[in-house]
Formats: C-alpha cells, sequence, structure tokens
C-alpha cells in the first residue's frame, strides 16, 4: 500500500508527541513492506524543495512561505494550502497515494478536504484519515489562551473542519473522542480508537531497578497551564510547607502564560522564588531526545499532571524506562496505566489523591518498583507494539480504500438546526414553467454602467456551462451614454433585457430572479467579471450536495486595486460578524434564493447581499466556497462599496441584528467574545491574520488625524492605530510597506 503522511513535525525536529507519532508510524508501515512518504515543512530548508529516502522512508521536505498565498492568507492558512498544492503536484507527477494520513493539530488538511469536498479533480476519490493529537482549539481552552483571537480562532475553524470532513478519524485514546464532543458532533463520523505505536521490546530483561541509582522525580514536558504544572507546584508548595523535602526537577520548554501576559518560567520562578532558592525544584529547560533517555535511567519518579491530553508520548516514554508514573485521570494515559499495577492515577478533582498517590509510591520498595515496572512493560507492548497498532490500523486503511465514500451531506462544522421548508410546503410554487432543469439563469443589475457591461458580457459569453440565460436588468438608468449601450446589447448580444423604474440594487436582483426560468440562479454586478469554468464547477457541486444552496469563490480585485480576498464557507458564528464570501457573485438553487435570498430594499446603504446571505444561512440554505478566484471585482473610486462610512456600517449592522435577532442571539456568546479580541467586524475581512490590538478612538474623521495628534509622545495614539489598521487592510499599503523593509529605509531612522 501507498501511504503519504503529511506533518509540521519530523525527526531530528521533535516541537511535541506529533514528530514522536510520525516517526514510529511511519516506521510501523515501513517495517511491515508498505511504501511510505512524509511530507513535513521545514523553515530552515535553504531550496524550495529536498527528497531524500531514510531507512526505506522517503521523507519530502519543503521549505513554506515561498507560494503567492502567503500574502493574502495568514502563516498557518496559507501552511494548509501550499500542503494541498504539494500534494496536487506529486499526485500529477506520480499518482495518488492509496490512502493519506494528516494530523489534526493546526488543520494543515482543511485545503486539501475543502478542495475534495468540492469535487476537486484527483482529490474526489483520494481516502483521507486524520489522527487525532490534541488539535489547538481545544489545547487554548485548556490553556487560558484568547481562543476567540484571530488567527488562532479560525485555526480551530480549520481543525473543526477537518475533523468533520475526513474520511475517517483515528483518535489515540476514549479520552479524547470524549472531550471533543463537547465542541463537536461526531456521531454520524467514522471514529475508531487506535492507540499510537511505539516500538517496545518484548524481553522480559528491563534495565535493573535499583533504588540507589533512582533518585530523581521528575515533571518532564512543557512548563504550560494545560499540562498541569501551577496544579503540581499548588500540591508540591503544601508538601514543602508541612516539612516532606522532595525535590522536584522539571525538564521541558518554557511557554507563554496568557493570563499573566509573561512566560510560564518567570511566574513560577517570582511566585515560588522561595522553593526554587532553597533548591527543593529546579529547572532544566528541553533536552534533546538522547540526553533525555539517559537522565531517565535515573529517576525513579515521573510525574504527569496534565489538564488534558490525548495520548501521552512522555507517559509511554516513562515508563519504556523503567519509570514509576503518577499522573492525572485527565488525559488518555488513564487508558495506559492501570492504578496501583503499572503506576498510579490521581483527580484534579480530588487534590489529595496527588499526595496519597505520590507518597504511597515513594514507599514502594525497589522489588515492588520493579514488579510494577514490568506490567508497565507488558501494557506497553500490549497496546503500543508495532504489530498490535499495525493489526489495528490496516483494518481501517483497507476497509476505506474498498469503500468509496459517497455522501452526497456536505460536512458543515455546524450542522444546521433548521430545514427547508420548501421541499414539501411550498413546492407548487415552482412549476415546469418556471424551473427548466439544468438551465442556469445569470441576473445582471444594471444603472448607468454603460463603461463595463460590454466587459462582464463578454466574460459571461466566454463561460463553459452551456445552458445559460442572460438576463440584464435595467434599474432606471437615465445617462444617455448608458441607454445607448444598453439599446445595442439588445440588439447585438443573446440576453433578455428587463426595463424597470429605479428602485436600488436590491430590487433590480429581485425582479431579475422572479423572471429567470433557470434551475439555478447567479448574479454579476454589470462591472464584474468570472472566469470561464466558475459556474460549471458551482453548478457541478450544487448537483452533488443534497445540503448545499449556493456557491461562492474567491475573490480577485482589478482595477483601481490588486489583489486576492480569500472567501470561506459561511459558517456562524463568525458570519454574523462579518461577510465571509463573494456575495455579490453567488450561484444559487433557484428555489431556496426566492424562498429564503429575495434581497430587501431596507438596505437601501448596501450589504443587502450579505444580510441575504444571513438569511439563508439562519433557514437552512448552506453555501460552500471553492477556494479559487474566478470572481473577478472591479474596484472603481465611485464604487457603492467605496461609499461605505462607519456611520452608514454601523447603521447597516444594526439593521441585520434587528432583522436576525433570534439567530444573533443562538450565538450571542461567540459573537460577543470575537468582538472584544478583534475589535469591530467591519475593520477586518481575513480571520487568518493577527490584528493589532484596537484601541479607544476619540475622534472620527480622517481629516482630524493629523492635526489632533501628540506627535512627541512614545505611545501610539488610538487614532492613529484605527488608521493604520484601515490602511493595512489595503493590499497597496501591505506591498509598499514590504518594500520599505526590504530596501532596510527602517535604517534610516
Amino acid at each position: 500500500m501507498k501511504i503519504w503522511l503529511l506533518t509540521t513535525e519530523y525527526p531530528p525536529f521533535f516541537g511535541g508527541g506529533i514528530a514522536t507519532y510520525c516517526f514510529h508510524t511511519a516506521h510501523m508501515f515501513a517495517s511491515f513492506g508498505h511504501e511510505v512518504s512524509v511530507f513535513v515543512a521545514d523553515s530552515n530548508l535553504e531550496k524550495s524543495i529536498s527528497i531524500e529516502t531514510i531507512e526505506n522512508i522517503r521523507v519530502i521536505k519543503f521549505r513554506p512561505g515561498l507560494i503567492e498565498t502567503y500574502k493574502y492568507l495568514g502563516y498557518v492558512a496559507a501552511l494548509s494550502f501550499q500542503f494541498s498544492e504539494i500534494v496536487e503536484e506529486f499526485i500529477k507527477q506520480e499518482g495518488a497515494p492509496d490512502v493519506l494520513e494528516c494530523q489534526d493539530y493546526l488543520g494543515i488538511a482543511y485545503f486539501l478536504l475543502q478542495k475534495k469536498k468540492v469535487l476537486w479533480d484527483k482529490l474526489t476519490d483520494l481516502p483521507i484519515v486524520l489522527t487525532l493529537h490534541t488539535p489547538k482549539f481545544l489545547c487554548d481552552i485548556h490553556d487560558q489562551a484568547p481562543v476567540y483571537r484571530f488567527p488562532d480562532y479560525w485555526i480551530g475553524e480549520m481543525e473543526r473542519f477537518c475533523i468533520r470532513a475526513a474520511d475517517a478519524v483515528i483518535s489515540p485514546s476514549r479520552y479524547l473522542i470524549d472531550e471533543l464532543s463537547k465542541y463537536i458532533d461526531l456521531t454520524k463520523l467514522k471514529t475508531y480508537i487506535i492507540p499510537n505505536p511505539y516500538e517496545t521490546s518484548n524481553d522480559k530483561s528491563l534495565i535493573s531497578w535499583q533504588e540507589s541509582d533512582r533518585e530523581d522525580l521528575i515533571f518532564l514536558g512543557r512548563l504550560q497551564y494545560l499540562k498541569g504544572i501551577l496544579h503540581l507546584f499548588r500540591y508540591f508548595r503544601e508538601l514543602w510547607d508541612n516539612g516532606v523535602n522532595i525535590r522536584l526537577k522539571l525538564v521541558g520548554g518554557d511557554t507563554f502564560f496568557y493570563p499573566k501576559s509573561q512566560t510560564m518560567s518567570s511566574y513560577l520562578q517570582k511566585k515560588y522564588r522561595r522553593y526554587f532558592e532553597d533548591g527543593l525544584v529546579t529547572w532544566e529547560g528541553k533536552k534533546d531526545p538522547e540526553t533525555l533517555m539517559q537522565m531517565l535511567r535515573k529517576v525513579r519518579i515521573g510525574i504527569v499532571p496534565s489538564l488534558i491530553e490525548s495520548f501521552s508520548y512522555t507517559v509511554v516514554e516513562l515508563l519504556s524506562q523503567g519509570v514509576m508514573v503518577i499522573a492525572s485521570d485527565s488525559g488518555g494515559h488513564r487508558e495506559i496505566i492501570e492504578d496501583g499495577k503499572s503506576g498510579f492515577i490521581f483527580s484534579h478533582q480530588n487534590p489529595e489523591s496527588f499526595k496519597s498517590k505520590l507518597l504511597k509510591a515513594m514507599e514502594l520498595s525497589p522489588e515492588k518498583m520493579e514488579e510494577m515496572a514490568e506490567n508497565a512493560r507488558k501494557r506497553l507492548y500490549e497496546l503500543c507494539s508495532y504489530e498490535a497498532v499495525y493489526n489495528k490500523k490496516i483494518k481501517v486503511l483497507e476497509e476505506l480504500t474498498h469503500t468509496k465514500n459517497c455522501s452526497r451531506i456536505f460536512p458543515f462544522i455546524r450542522e444546521s438546526q433548521v430545514e427547508p421548508q420548501d421541499k414539501v410546503q411550498q413546492k407548487e410554487l415552482f412549476t415546469e414553467a418556471q424551473e427548466e432543469k439544468d438551465l442556469l439563469s445569470i441576473v445582471i443589475p444594471y444603472y448607468n454602467m454603460g463603461d463595463y457591461i460590454k466587459d462582464t458580457l463578454d466574460s459571461l459569453l466566454r463561460i463553459s456551462y452551456p445552458q445559460k440565460e442572460i438576463i440584464v436588468v435595467n434599474d432606471g438608468s437615465d445617462e444617455p451614454k448608458s441607454l445607448a449601450i444598453l439599446y445595442q446589447i439588445e440588439k447585438n448580444y443573446p440576453v433578455r433585457v428587463i426595463h424597470k423604474r429605479n428602485g436600488g440594487l436590491a430590487t433590480a436582483r429581485n425582479e431579475g430572479a422572479l423572471n429567470a426560468r433557470g434551475e439555478f440562479l447567479a448574479f454579476l454586478d454589470a462591472d464584474d467579471l468570472v472566469s470561464a469554468e466558475y459556474y460549471d464547477w458551482a453548478i457541478k457541486i450544487l448537483k452533488y450536495y443534497s445540503n448545499v444552496s449556493f456557491i461562492g469563490c474567491w475573490t480577485e480585485y482589478f482595477g483601481a486595486a490588486r489583489g486576492i480576498w480569500p472567501t470561506w464557507n459561511p459558517e456562524p458564528p463568525y458570519l454574523l460578524v462579518h461577510n465571509t464570501l463573494n456575495s455579490s457573485g453567488l450561484v444559487f438553487r433557484k428555489r431556496d434564493f426566492l424562498l429564503y435570498g429575495l434581497n430587501d430594499p431596507e438596505m437601501e446603504y448596501g450589504m443587502e447581499d450579505y444580510e441575504c446571505v444571513i438569511r439563508m444561512v439562519k433557514n437552512g440554505c448552506r453555501g460552500v466556497i471553492i477556494p479559487r478566484p474566478f470572481f473577478k471585482y472591479r474596484v472603481r473610486p465611485d464604487s457603492m462599496s467605496r461609499q461605505f462610512n462607519r456611520g452608514n456600517m454601523l447603521y447597516l449592522y444594526n439593521l441585520i441584528s434587528q432583522k436576525h435577532a433570534d439567530f444573533y442571539g443562538k450565538y450571542a456568546k461567540d459573537v460577543f467574545n470575537l468582538l472584544n479580541a478583534n475589535g469591530p467586524g467591519y475593520l477586518y475581512d481575513n480571520p487568518t491574520w493577527e490584528l493589532p490590538p484596537i484601541g479607544f478612538v476619540s475622534k472620527g474623521t480622517e481629516n482630524e488625524i493629523v492635526g489632533s495628534l501628540d506627535w512627541s509622545t512614545h505611545e501610539i495614539p488610538p487614532e492613529l492605530k484605527e488608521k493604520l489598521l484601515s490602511l493595512w487592510r489595503r493590499p497597496f499599503f501591505r506591498r509598499a510597506l514590504r518594500l520599505f523593509f526590504r530596501l532596510r529605509l527602517d535604517k534610516l531612522f
């Protein structure tokens, strides 16, 4: 079997358990004769890509940051996109693997799975397995991190989608499945519980356990809140203050402690200074794997007090070296350790249980310790040996390769609680005369757009979808030139023109939709363009999925500005904070649009298309994005979007929230936290970037900024922060700033 493994960590780089897992998984499959390729990002790589074979494993390293996507996506999202492009390139060169396995952490399979689900060529039939380690969003929740702050929140959304969209999800423990089930609906997914592999020996001759050789008591892991380090110090402080002089050695890297806005090591060394100074606790930092294994041979007891852990390789490594382990019950390691037989399990819900288990372990005789170490060795071999894990895992992979996934349900992160009502109750609204099967009706609202309409029509005449009608809705144009061009269009283009009184963009779109004959409906403004394959692809997706009502794509700006806007599947709660897709250029099932998407004329200053999307999603009509810039948005100085200002945006957002108060109420907690973490939704349109902090703005207009600021202060005034943030949203400004640093102009200051 040809197996490809995608990861962010692989030896010699060890960031944590992911590297250990990938190393053992690759070697496990290779030892049973499979053809294994590991794809891993390596920032230290001097060239763009390197390929080498190590112990019958092909390791493909690539350098992140070398594709255009990094210009318009944050690092993690762009890395996911780069993974997908590299996989596509290798499939093109040598064919697809039998199965592709990827980690959940950071959602690096997001774009691979999104492309697969939108029927991307070469990916549709590729079985993709997601292996759970512990997704970042779950780590952040337990680490007291700001989970709603961009880009971390969006990384969590990417991870959630990967879990929902994978063909199979493999978890190393029941514990992790139970934890994830609190945040994601896993009931309809193919989930399997298979312990992670670890090369162990069935040889009974362990390193002899001698009390004189093993004196250290060690905490092995990152100094991190979710690793239980603060709980551990509280337990030990009580012991130390009561005269129990047990020395604790900390081995592991440092992390940032968000609630105190400092590193965890600094916080611990300040809060527990006396115990550090008395030598009761020492911190030795991170050790390389070889040094660590030498160190473990002198360790008597290892403590793993994690608040969450999927499958602790720390526990496995400690047990494999004959170390007695005391671990919390908050992790998959509770499924490895048999309490009192091969180690000890305590509960953070009962702090006294830690003290009793520790003292009990300290009192064990060398013979009893060696007996428990032997029990642990047998337990590890039974659960984690290559043979034991392989026999379980190969059955899953063979089942996937022999069973084609024929699901016609798109895997949205959050399933809709509402089903569209048209299927039965309002079926009589649509007769054969009103809806011609497979026909696409393209509606172009037109108001004094004579300078651009021919470009738009020419792009539509080039589209690959054959069954189409083009409807131009003249919304009371009064400019002579535009009227003359419209007359020419009626004579020379295969279009149907509908004339109406001026009523605004919303009424023009609605008029076109109500007069459309097609099963499918698309809107395109009279100055925008589309790629030839957009509609063909969109309709293919609409025909494939029964739970998808509209399709969008990435947006490419042209005209007065250039750039790419990466759009996203419109999912609440983020959808309720900011529009996530090219809502003026979508492709709909006409039935669903007529029932739930007709534009609201009350949105007279704009956002009528955004409000339409919210209304459709609220009513169970879901949308999907094709991650390609098929929609070409012309940027004009006098375009409607350029007329947005803080006043009308606040009015429109307020209007939308009033119209859909029930929908906003359902996600109130999430919307509240997203706004607190990132500022007003109108200030950003890309959740993959880290945003600068938003301060209080006391002056309202750009004209007042220069004259009102105190330019002598060392602090950045809040008014300037807001102005810089608005500039940062413009591709030209980011490009100019990048050039500023490339030319080293900052050295002038």
